[in-house]
């Protein structure tokens, strides 16, 4: 039998949500939303006007295409409801409490900036109220209005529990606007006080914030209540530090005993606070009319022993070296480009006495004088060690026509401190055209040439003694030839004028067997050029060498020797190929200065440097004129507003109260 079809239901019949009055749509009482079809002809016709499809031109908006709106402010009024809601407790389904308040929140706004309540909230979506019985009811405020509004209302009053409540719930944001906020609040009243909520909750930027601005203005900070209040750890870290900025050393011994003498509990700090103090970088003039007189340096037998070493660092000159320290860096000291001597294209005839500094402070570097060399200067060799300048040999006299016949032995020390020259033993053989190296405590002279012809002897300086000592010679006499100081501290003699013709040959001599060795040869022959290490790797770079018709060629090519594979490689070539120049490391760079250009037939002043990392040479800032015979060295030097009017030796008067004060 066939099923019974079913009866259709009678449809319900939908209740008109609205009505049309007067061609306006008025929706029906009670009714909270309507889903009225949309009638386009309808609404084409409440104006009595079809629309009609617009004519667009090239460039122009059209109407009828739509574009996307924006409700100005939106962000800021939908926080503002927000915190409307939250203070109304609307659909608040949280509490956020510490020990004697308790607020209503949204989670899913806490949540938004908080990744400490996110981590929670993920493991506990159901949680009710949230215990934090470590932050002040302020702090925990001021969280929930940031999260809220975006902002919080900061002062130095309030910045501690904003932070602390910041750090808990995990906001960086609003750690971030506390941090700047205290950076920028930073004065001579304040400092030690930011530094304290810098260090107590880890926040590393503000605490270093703090302490270069005392650093930098601890004169003015010395006048402060606050500074009394430093702990010894505190005081002890600013005077141990190479940044402290102060117009003198004297200056630090000054506000060291301000502090030890602001409370008598702190005498027993004395001496371990004074030890702090670089006394040996004050002049001997000043120890004697500045420290001496002060009671606890004569009275003390452990500060007056601080007093004594000073004084005897003074007097013995030629120990200076092996007295080096901490103790006699001046603070602030920053690594210089030096030039030394030469001979300038403007003044031919007339050698240079000048040294000068490369001053890149200003943006664009700047060659400002340091200090004039004893004597005038030209193919002299120059080498730094234990931060003094040592100017060795060269010639005193500019001859073309017999450069070895004005080659002179001299040897003079520069100390960057006081701004100072000493005249030290000359060598035992006159030398131009030679190399200088630093290395194992000594000054190494090697090869050149004098009257006497080429010379193969090398020698060694001794400061501590002020002597020389003749070391094993070369095999074979050589000059216009470049040293380097390998990593092992050994030296790596390169190139040069050896048998009447440039050579290719390398030797290397070692410091601890007073040998040498050969090690391999360069690839192309060369003279004039030079050599140094960087990165554990020596560079051979420009010289000149004879050509077709045996007219001497610039050599452009760069070589590099690493000791670790004893291999020779190639690197960047020259932009400009110079012989007699000076070239010196500094930083992870080398920089070639000056020197003769083969081809052009002139001196140059173009400053070359190049990087090792990008293997590419680039041209910075000209010397001030072009020159050749040029020395170049990196040198420690004081800062700039230090008074260079000291000296380095006590006048008769001031020996004379030292034997007397300190026997």
């Amino acid at each position: 039998m066939a099923p019974k079809k079913k009866s259709p239901r009678p449809k319900k019949s939908i209740p008109d949500p609205a009505t049309v009055e007067n061609g306006v749509v008025v929706p029906e009482p009670g009714v909270k939303k309507l889903e009225l079809p949309l009638n386009v002809e309808q609404l084409n016709r409440l104006n009595g006007v079809p629309l009609t499809p617009p004519v667009i031109r090239p460039g122009e908006r059209g109407f009828g295409l739509g574009s996307e709106l924006t409700r100005p402010l939106h962000g800021s009024a939908l926080l503002e409801e927000l915190s409307r809601m939250r203070q109304e407790r609307f659909l608040t389904d949280m509490e956020m409490a510490c020990k004697t308040k308790a607020f209503d929140v949204h989670k899913l706004v806490i949540s938004s900036v908080s990744q400490y309540l996110r981590e929670v909230l993920a493991k506990d979506p159901g949680l009710k109220r949230l215990e934090l019985p470590t932050l002040s009811p302020l702090g925990l405020a001021n969280v929930i209005t940031f999260a809220y509004l975006g902002r919080v209302h900061m002062s130095l009053y309030t910045i501690g529990c904003t932070v602390s409540a910041a750090s808990t719930l995990q906001i960086p944001h609003l750690l971030q606007m506390c941090m700047d906020f205290m950076v920028a609040e930073l004065n001579v009243h304040t400092c030690v006080y930011v530094w304290n909520i810098g260090a107590a909750y880890g926040l590393m930027p503000v605490r270093e914030a703090a302490r270069r601005y005392i650093l930098e203005n601890v004169t003015q900070f010395s006048e402060t209540t606050q500074f009394n209040q430093l702990t010894l750890e505190q005081i002890t870290s600013f005077l141990q530090d190479d940044n402290l900025s102060l117009p003198s050393e004297v200056t630090t011994f000054q506000i060291a005993m301000k502090w030890i003498d602001f409370d008598p509990k702190r005498q027993e700090h004395a001496v371990e606070l004074l030890s702090h103090v670089r006394f040996e970088t004050i002049p001997a003039s000043e120890l004697v009319s500045e420290i001496q007189p002060v009671a606890r340096m004569m009275l003390d037998p452990r500060c007056h022993r601080l007093l004594v070493d000073a004084m005897n660092y003074h007097l013995l000159p030629y120990q200076q070296n092996t007295l080096q320290s901490r103790r006699t860096k001046v603070r602030g000291s920053k690594k210089a480009l030096l030039t030394i001597g030469g001979r300038p294209s403007l003044t031919e005839r007339a050698l240079s006495r000048e040294v000068l500094w490369r001053d890149p402070r200003e943006g664009t570097a700047t060659w400002r004088h340091l200090t004039q060399l004893p004597a005038k200067s030209f193919n002299q060799c120059a080498a730094v060690m234990d931060g003094f300048l040592y100017v060795a040999g060269g010639e005193d006299q500019n001859d073309a026509r017999n450069q070895a016949k004005h080659a002179v032995g001299t040897l003079s020390r520069y100390d960057p401190r006081f701004n100072t020259w000493l005249h030290l033993t000359s060598m035992r053989q006159r030398r131009t055209h030679f190399s200088l190296v630093a290395t194992g405590g000594r000054l190494y002279a090697i090869g050149g040439r004098n009257t006497d012809g080429l010379l193969a002897t090398i020698e060694s300086y001794q400061p501590s003694t002020n002597t020389w000592q003749l070391r094993t010679p070369m095999d074979m006499p050589r000059c216009c030839h470049a040293s380097a100081v390998l990593p092992s501290g050994d030296i790596l003699v390169t190139g040069g004028y050896v048998n009447c013709a440039y050579s290719r040959s390398v030797i290397h001599y070692s410091i601890d067997s007073d040998t040498w060795s050969e090690q391999g040869e360069l690839e192309t022959p060369r003279g004039w050029h030079c050599s140094a290490t960087v990165g554990g790797k020596v560079y051979v770079v420009g010289g000149s060498q004879l050509g077709p018709g045996g007219v001497r060629i610039d050599v452009m090519t760069t070589e590099v020797f690493n000791p670790e594979s004893k291999e020779w490689t190639r690197a960047a070539t020259l932009p400009l190929g110079v012989s007699t120049a000076g070239m010196s490391p500094q930083g992870n760079h080398l920089y070639l200065l000056g020197g003769w250009n083969e081809a052009e037939k002139r001196y140059k002043s173009a400053v070359q440097r190049y990087d090792p990392s990008t293997d590419s040479w680039s041209t910075v800032e000209d010397l001030p004129e072009p020159i050749v015979g040029v020395s170049c060295c990196a040198l420690l030097l004081p800062p700039r507003h230090t008074t260079r009017r000291h000296r380095n030796t006590l006048s008769h008067e001031d020996q004379s109260n030292v034997k007397h004060n300190t026997a």
